[in-house]
Parts: structure tokens; sequence; C-alpha cells
């Protein structure tokens, strides 16, 4: 009582005293060694982070920094000095032409935490190289990015056709029913394994990942602070988050068992055979990276990335096409016209639905899914353009301001996939199209995606007109979207009117055997 009766914590000296002591640690920790890019005031440890949560919508917040300050500017997110790289030609320089430099992941809650600096997403260096490429060939023998991986989307496509149907064209949330079709593709080739619609142990799964976006998202103070963590409670959801990641690991490794249980060495059949094969060759070096904990996180990898974003994109288009009833007709009136209504949309059909593709892109382009990129950084001192650019510096690619730039898109906010379409009625590719960013670290599931988003989407709208729920209507300017850790819309409903030109003897629809992960 004594020491507050005097005053001694309210002298302004001895504040000042605290202060000094508390900046002079900062500059130890960041010395001036070069210009380092432009950027607002912050407040040391504390840093600036507020400036990216001053809107709800995080693009608003990322255009008005880059307005104001360049290309490359810089804020300190905690005590973390972190670069923003901007405009498509800024983000080909750093993670193009001089992607070596600039392809780690830097310590964070992600990567250190949850990721364990394993698996694709989280790891660096030789083991990301190694892994990556790994990933990238077995998926491959698989079927993955190839045609004849088709069979199996299209399966999918017709189950979840199936699954709409049955909601008798009452509104709905489209969201789960998307989620499980979308998930059972990566799934068939990295464990073999099939979830059934309406599945409580995969629904359980979504709700997990879905409470770990938020929770680690670029608005969580807790991944700027990480000692946060250790404050009684869980007040930043950081315990939850850690117990969804066991849980999902878990699950992750009962398949695992199961496959080594029934391991052939000349039988294989997914992603992890071929990974417990090359565990298996690699048994005797002890420096070998192919261990049953890295074969948990690319697969949890593999299974979460495979799900999200296709998913998100699929739900958006959804939205946008029951807003814009113009443009769905004229989607539909084209895949009547190459197509017809007796069987799905193939890939040999894509050439020539131009107009479907374009609004593919639109929908890629304006809802934006990976606003910024997963961060990056620097395992050296570098020097960036004029800038200085210390060893373990954050940069974050704003995928945003190359897809919102005006002097690209001319009237980026308005939404025309026509702006995809040439004079030539031809698809135009625009180099600066990168909602899957670009680079060494760009998404590995990308050939995956497309071909998943342009053969769930026709199929969809093949069948069924979207429309909003009965007595309402749907301003898409007013729809919300959610910024996690990628940009989703808020939950929402719809109706799904089967098609006048659809009947009994056209439906296609057929049941496909499903193996039951739980029992």
């Amino acid at each position: 009582m004594e020491f507050f009766e005097h005053g001694f914590s309210l002298n302004p000296i001895y504040m000042g005293l605290v202060l000094l002591a508390i900046l002079t640690l900062w500059l130890y920790k960041h010395p001036g060694r070069g210009k380092l890019p432009p950027g607002p005031w912050h407040i040391p440890i504390l840093g600036n982070a507020w400036e990216l949560a001053a809107e709800p919508d995080l693009r608003k917040s990322l255009r008005r920094l880059h307005k104001k300050y360049g290309d490359i500017y810089r804020l300190y997110m905690g005590p973390k000095l972190t670069v923003v790289i901007c405009g498509y030609e800024a983000i080909k320089e750093v993670f193009v032409k001089r992607g070596g430099e600039f392809s780690d992941r830097p310590d964070s809650l992600v990567t250190n935490l949850i990721g364990e600096k394993q698996g694709i997403i989280s790891s660096s260096g030789q083991l990301w190289r190694d892994h990556r490429k790994f990933t990238l060939t077995t998926l491959r023998n698989f079927g993955f990015g190839k045609t004849s991986l088709e069979g199996k989307v299209q399966k999918e496509v017709s189950v979840l056709i199936s699954e709409i149907t049955k909601q008798s064209e009452k509104a709905f949330h489209i969201l789960p029913l998307v989620q499980t079709s979308v998930s059972n593709v990566v799934n068939s080739m990295v464990f073999g394994g099939h979830f059934n619609h309406g599945d409580s142990r995969f629904a359980k799964m979504m709700k997990m990942l879905d409470e770990n976006f938020e929770s680690t998202g670029p608005n969580n103070v807790v991944a700027f602070f990480p000692f946060l963590r250790y404050l009684p409670g869980d007040l930043f959801h950081v315990k939850r988050t850690l117990i969804n990641v066991k849980c999902l690991e878990e699950f992750i490794g009962e398949l695992i068992d199961m496959h080594d249980e029934h391991f052939d060495e000349n039988k294989m059949e997914d992603f992890i055979d071929a990974f417990l094969l090359e565990m298996k060759n690699n048994q005797e070096r002890q420096d070998s990276t192919f261990t049953k904990k890295q074969l948990i996180k690319i697969v949890a990898d593999l299974f979460v990335a495979g799900t999200e974003t296709t998913t998100t994109t699929i739900t958006w288009a959804v939205l946008y096409l029951a807003a814009k009833p113009d443009i769905q007709e004229r989607v539909f009136r084209e895949i009547k016209e190459i197509v017809g209504t007796e069987s799905l949309p193939s890939l040999q059909d894509k050439r020539n639905l131009v107009y479907t593709e374009a609004f593919i892109m639109e929908v890629l382009r304006v809802c934006n899914i990976a606003t910024i990129s997963i961060p990056h950084t620097c395992a050296v001192d570098t020097k960036l353009r004029d800038f200085h650019i210390p060893k373990g510096t954050i940069l974050l690619p704003d995928i945003d301001s190359v897809l919102s730039d005006p002097k690209i898109w001319s009237d980026p906010e308005e939404f025309r996939p026509e702006r995809f379409i040439s004079e030539e009625e031809t698809l135009l590719k625009p180099d600066e199209f990168i909602p899957f960013f670009t680079g060494r670290r760009n998404c590995v599931g990308e050939s995956l995606a497309r071909m998943e988003l342009y053969l769930f989407i026709t199929g969809l709208v093949q069948r069924f007109e979207f429309l909003p729920p009965e007595g309402t209507t749907l301003d898409i300017n007013e729809i919300d979207g959610v910024f996690a850790v990628t940009h989703k819309p808020k939950p929402f409903e719809i109706r799904a009117k089967l098609r006048k030109e659809i009947n009994e003897e056209n439906k296609f629809m057929v049941n496909f055997s499903k193996v039951q992960l739980n029992k």
C-alpha cells in the first residue's frame, strides 16, 4: 500500500524511465541497418495491428494502406516487422524472380505451434522442397490434375445433385453438402476413403476446422503476442485450436495405422500407401524426413486445403448465381446449347463453355478467397529495391491488391464475367489473374481446384436454378464476408429449383457405393 500511497507508480519521471527502457529494448531488438519500407507510425512492442482491424472488411484496410504507402510498406504486428507486398509487378519480383530468397515460413502460431514446421504449409527449406516435390509427383500418379480424375469428380457431382434434390426446393444450407462432396475428391487420392453426406464424424471435423480458421486468422492478436496464450482461461481460443488439431491428427493416425496393417508394396492405392513405402525404403537412414509425424501433417494439409478453398468458392458462386439471375440464365443457356441436359458437362466441353469459364474466373477474382497469402519470410538479411529487409521479416503478399487493381481491371468492384472474354469470343487469361498465388509457393492444388470448380458449378447450374428463400430478395452488395484464414460468405440459405428441362428420363442420377469411415 505504501508503494501506491506515495504515488511512486504515477510519478512522470519514473514512467518516462520505464517507457525509455521499453523503447531501448525495442531498438536493441530492431537495430537500424538500412532504410526500411515506409509505413504508419506504430507503438513500440504493441505495433500497429489495428491498421488491419480498422475495417470489418480486411480488403478496405489493405487498400487504404497500399494507396498511402505504395507497393512495399511496413507494419509492426506486435513487435514483429511485417512487410506487405502489393501489386502484380512487386509480387512477381519478390515471389517469382526472387522466390528462392522469400520462400520460407516465419515463426508464428500456425507454423510453430500448430504445424510444428512440418507438412507442406508450415515447413521451409529442404524439408519443404523435398516433400512438396514428393507430394505433387505422388498425387499426379493417382490422377491429381489429370483428366483421369474426371470420373471421380463427376461421381461426387452426381451425389451432390442427388442430395440437393432431396431438399425439395425448400431453403437450405448448401455449405455442408458441398464440403462433403469436395472433400471426398481429395480423400479418394490421399487415403482412399469417402464420407457419406450427414456423417457425424465429418461434420465434427468441419466444425473444428471452421473454429481453427477463425482463431488463426489475421485478426487474432495472439498470433503477434504468443505469450497471451498462457493467460488463464482460453480467451484467444489457442487451447481449443490445439485440441481440434490433436483430434484431426488422431483420426489421420488411425487411417495410417490401418494402411500400415494391410500394407502391400505391390499395391499402391493412395498417397498414404506411397508415403509408407518411402518410409520403409528410408528406415535405415537416421536423417530421413519420411516419418509418421510428417505424413500426418501432410495429410492434414491436403485434407484442409483440398476442402476449404474450393468449397468456399463454390458457395460464393451459388450466391452470385442467385443474386444475378441474368448471369445465371446466360451460364445455363450456354451449358444447354453446348452440352445439353442428358449428361454431365465434361472437361472436353470446357473449351467451348467460354462464358461459364469467365463466370468462374470472375467469382475467383471478386471474392478473392485468399485476400492475403500465407506469410513468407527471408532466411537472411537482404535488400528489396531501395529497402533493407532484415532476416526473419514477415512478408505478406497482398493478392487483393492485384485482383482489385483498377489499372488492370478498369471497374474492379463490378461483377462482370465479360472482362475475361475477347472480341473474338475466346477466353482471356491475364497474367495478373493470380487467385491461387504465384511463384514457388503457389497453391499445390490449383489444377485440381480448377477442375473441381468447373465440374461442380457446371453440373449444378445444368440441373438447378438457384433462388433466394421464398419472400426474400438477395443483394450481393449487402452480403458480408467473413475474413479468417479465407474470405467466406456468412451462413446463408438458398433454394435450388429443378430446371423444367430436367425430367425423369434424363436425371442420370447414379447411386455410388460409399465407404463409411465412422464404423
